[in-house]
């Protein structure tokens, strides 16, 4: 009888206990945030209601170029209310889906968080596994659950037309293809075989023009404890930005978290050689010096 009623108790902390929905913190100005699962509804109203209906109504539908294709099955949003893409680019989204009639049942919305601890990640953690480093994101499923595909931040050419391309199956490269290209190796591949290929990954990516791109996928992957995969992002891009501090000094606080001193003064040493007078690099070297 006990294990019967183990077993009850098992199955109802599994399947009967729904997650909580529009959870809304405070940030540190007063301000609010949403966190994990929301409905649609939640957007439309104070105080974020306010950006979200000005957005919805600034952007014009265009019809013709949807009419021709079929919505996919299922659709997670990934986004952030702090965050001035999401509320841009979610409003526009949402008006073409309903313009298509779609069932909006179909449709998920994940807010995540900001900030170091917490950064790009869900208070039930709905965005591990996806390889979220943007916000908004857009993600396509078929019935299955399978992806089909995804649009990262913003549209390259415009909403309509980047739904169209990745729904039917165009070579569609997403807003940071170097990022999302990785993405696919760490998928593809162990991070033993990438560390091999590395100077090939580097001619690969040198056409890159934003340095913050694997900037933000690195720290994604640090506060999300993927330790190796980060110190390779971040290692990564000092090589193919290496006369942007901004590069060195992230891979020196990288080092010095991981309490190796020495290896973040010299990424420090290179940073100040680009930018003498650079403070956070200064504050820093004499953080990490203190330290010892």
């Amino acid at each position: 009888m006990r294990n019967l009623i183990f077993l009850i108790l098992l199955s109802s902390a599994f399947f009967g206990v729904s997650q909580p929905l529009n959870r809304s913190f405070e940030n540190p100005d007063g301000s609010l945030k949403l966190l994990g699962q929301i409905t649609l509804e939640r957007l439309t109203e104070e105080p974020f209601g306010e950006w979200y209906e000005e957005n919805y109504k600034d952007h014009q539908v265009d019809i013709n170029i949807l009419s021709t294709i079929e919505l996919p099955d299922s659709i997670t949003v990934f986004m952030g209310t702090w965050c001035g893409d999401s509320r841009r680019e979610v409003p526009r989204f949402i008006k073409i889906l309903e313009s298509q009639n779609y069932d909006m049942h179909k449709l998920k919305i994940i807010c995540l968080n900001t900030g170091f601890q917490n950064y790009k990640q869900a208070p039930e953690r709905e965005e591990r596994g996806v390889d979220i480093h943007r916000v908004p994101t857009f993600v396509f499923h078929e019935r299955e659950g399978l992806e089909i595909g995804r649009i990262v931040e913003e549209p390259v050419i415009s909403l309509e037309q980047d739904i169209l391309k990745v729904l039917k199956g165009d070579d569609y490269q997403t807003a940071y293809p170097t990022a999302n290209k990785l993405i696919k190796y760490f998928n593809e591949s162990s991070l033993k075989e990438l560390r091999k290929k590395k100077s090939q990954l580097i001619n690969e990516f040198s056409e890159g023009e934003n340095v913050y791109e694997l900037n933000t996928y690195g720290y994604v992957l640090w506060t999300s404890f993927q330790i190796p995969k980060a110190q390779f992002v971040f290692e990564l891009n000092t090589k193919l930005f290496p006369q942007e501090t901004i590069t060195h000094q992230t891979l020196a606080r990288f080092m010095n978290s991981l309490g190796k001193e020495k290896e973040a003064l010299a990424c420090v040493k290179k940073g100040l050689q680009i930018e003498p007078e650079n403070e956070n690099l200064i504050n820093l070297r004499e953080r990490i010096k203190d330290k010892g």
